[in-house]
């Protein structure tokens, strides 16, 4: 084939590019070549995008396989994640039961260590109350001994001394009656004389005017005026005028007999308001009891007997005969409990409290004091009592009616002698003002036969001795008294009810006023130690002790328990309760079930929610439930984990009588 140089270009050719060197083509062969060309074009953009494809796919691959690797590792992730959790857990898990296995061993270690203490120490206390026991059995035969020893000496010289004082005090006694009737005799006999005196004197009396009325009547201008008369009379035609007046003259021969007035009353022996008003009043009391007065022995037994006159006409507002009713009631009342032998026995003794009838079992349950040396500026005197703290059950079970009332009579008798004879000193009438104090009351102690003791010595005190209070103070008075005393109030009458007052908890200023700090024993918070306030009663006493002997109920709250005692109550009843612990803490609280729309609902009590009590502090308080419903006391010992508590109490429900009526039944236990 001839190969010669591209000096020729067609239209066919211009658009080819030979390399230097490319034999110049033919003709025939341009279109080959073109195919040629577009063929390698082809298959070059084929390689291309095979290429680009294989790439793309590649890719995706590779995105697939990153995302597979992901996802395992991932999962291999979260394995290792739950496998060390896992093994977390579970060490936490042990370590738990570790801890809370060591703490049961330490308070299992801690309780045998306690029980081995506590038996030490109780193997010590028995030990030191056995060499203790036996001291005292040592030192009582000794004593024993010793005892009899003196009285071999002493003792009988002062027990035979005493009988000869009460051997005297009965012969003056004796003879004091002797003298007494010896008197009424004189007196009844002067009486008769009297009367048969005044009797000669009004016929010689009445013979005077006789005859004065036969003089005048002979006179000669009477004589004249009848003769005037007469004539006058004749003229009228009539005669009676002058059987009229001679009637009318011989009526004046037998006047009737009338009581002699005196011109002016006796002075009174007190000082008075309205002095003329009290001595006419005194004077009629006198005249009304004239048979039932018994007669004076001297000057000051009769300003003394004017003095308790004048006490009942005041009591009852001047008012003479129902005064008079009143005494005569007082004189069989006297006569009836052998008032006037008590009252002899006090004034011939020189009798104080210490000498009065069982006196030393008395106090031992009531602690209160007569300070008849401390008075206010209108010589008024004091009395003060924990009343508050005295032992009701006590008194009840160990002191019997009959050394009640022998106590209280004279008690009584003895407070009225002596403040007549301080109101005979000061020239007014002295009267006692009585605090008491009423911080520890409990409704729970008061039972039937105290609200009779108490009722009988009140209606007693009312009857024999009025007048004799000035006022009666309760001071620290809880809420629930208040319920009592709607039924103790129905015992006095208006007079009496007047001459109570109540001061609440802390309102020192009117105590204060009423009586200085300087006045008051230490016991109620003065100063005054000349007037001491025996701390017995409860006072001084071990409160759990005492309130487990006085019948409360003992119950043990086991630990992390709740003890609950429900009560079931009417809309106004009032719960009572009163508990003490006898060892560390309990939590208290009352709650109040009552039915709701959807069911029994369970309610919170004002005031009560939860509180902590610890041991020694006595708890006595009330409630009074707004509807029908039952009243639940609960006594919590949950936040205690090893420990259980032991605590005493009592609790009572006091009913009103009708729903309308305040006063309510004290006595009654209704525990469900």
């Amino acid at each position: 084939m001839e190969i010669r140089a591209a000096d020729a270009v067609g239209d066919t050719t211009a658009t080819l590019s030979l390399a230097k060197g490319v034999p110049y083509p033919v003709p025939e062969e341009t279109e080959h070549l073109q195919a040629n060309k577009a063929a390698a074009e082809a298959a070059a953009e084929e390689e291309r995008q095979r290429r680009v494809d294989e790439l793309s796919s590649t890719e995706c691959e590779s995105a697939i396989v990153r995302e597979i690797n992901i996802e395992y590792a991932i999962a291999a992730m979260e394995t290792e994640r739950i496998r060390r959790m896992s093994q977390h857990n579970l060490a936490i898990v042990h370590n738990e039961l570790l801890r809370e296995r060591s703490k049961k061993e330490v308070v299992e270690l801690m309780e045998a260590e306690r029980g081995r203490r506590m038996s030490v120490e109780l193997l010590a206390m028995v030990h030191d109350e056995i060499v203790r026991e036996k001291a005292k059995q040592d030192v009582a035969v000794e004593v024993e001994s010793e005892r009899v020893r003196r009285m071999s000496q002493d003792t009988i010289a002062e027990v035979h001394t005493h009988l000869l004082r009460r051997n005297s005090i009965d012969k003056v006694v004796e003879l004091a009656e002797t003298e007494r009737a010896r008197r009424v005799q004189e007196q009844l006999q002067q009486q008769v004389v009297d009367h048969v005196t005044r009797r000669k004197s009004q016929t010689e009396a009445v013979a005077l005017m006789e005859s004065e009325r036969a003089r005048r009547m002979s006179s000669h201008d009477h004589l004249h005026s009848m003769v005037s008369i007469s004539s006058l009379s004749v003229q009228s035609g009539g005669g009676g005028a002058s059987e009229e007046e001679e009637h009318a003259l011989d009526g004046d021969a037998s006047p009737a007999e009338a009581p002699p007035l005196p011109l002016s009353f006796p002075d009174l022996p007190v000082a008075s308001t309205d002095a003329a008003a009290e001595q006419k009043a005194l004077y009629e009391l006198h005249v009304a009891l004239q048979a039932d007065l018994p007669p004076c022995q001297d000057a000051e037994d009769e300003a003394l007997r004017d003095i308790r006159l004048l006490r009942f006409l005041r009591g009852h507002k001047g008012n003479v005969q129902v005064a008079a009713d009143r005494y005569t009631d007082m004189l069989e009342l006297r006569q009836k409990h052998h008032l006037d032998a008590i009252r002899d026995n006090i004034r011939l003794g020189n009798m104080t409290a210490a000498d009065f009838p069982y006196y030393e079992k008395i106090k031992r349950y009531y602690p209160a004091v007569a300070a008849y040396d401390v008075a206010d500026g209108d010589h008024n005197v004091f009395c003060f009592e924990k009343f508050g703290a005295v032992d009701l059950y006590g008194l009840v079970v160990n002191v019997t009616d009959d050394e009640w009332l022998a106590f209280t009579l004279h008690e009584l008798e003895h407070r009225a002698l002596t403040l007549d004879r301080l109101s005979l000193a000061h020239k007014t009438l002295v009267r006692c003002t009585t605090l008491r104090d009423l911080d520890g009351f409990s409704l729970t102690r008061v039972t039937r036969p105290v609200l009779q003791r108490l009722q009988h010595t009140v209606s007693l005190a009312s009857a024999c001795y009025p007048e004799s209070v000035a006022k009666t103070v309760f001071f620290n008075t809880p809420w629930v008294f208040h319920t009592a005393w709607r039924g103790i109030q129905l015992w006095l009458d208006e007079t009496q009810r007047s001459k109570i007052c109540f001061l609440k908890r802390g309102d020192v200023a009117t105590l204060h006023a009423i009586c200085t700090p300087d006045k008051l024993p230490a016991l109620l918070g003065g100063s005054n130690d000349a007037v001491v306030l025996p701390p017995t009663g409860l006072l001084g006493k071990d409160s759990y002790a005492l309130l487990r002997e006085n019948g409360a109920t003992e119950a043990e709250i086991r630990a992390r328990d709740v003890l609950t005692v429900p009560f079931r109550v009417n809309a106004h009843d009032t719960i009572c309760w009163e508990f003490c612990v006898q060892g560390y803490d309990v939590d208290f609280s009352v709650k109040f079930r009552t039915q709701g729309d959807g069911g029994a609902v369970e309610l919170n009590v004002d005031g009560w929610n939860k509180a902590r009590f610890v041991h020694g502090q006595v708890e006595a308080a009330s409630w009074t439930a707004p509807a029908a419903g039952a009243a639940v006391l609960c006594w919590d010992n949950s936040f205690s984990w090893t420990r259980a508590k032991t605590i005493c109490y009592k609790a009572s429900v006091a009913k009103t009588v009708q729903p309308g009526d305040e006063s309510i039944d004290i006595s009654g236990h209704s525990q469900l």
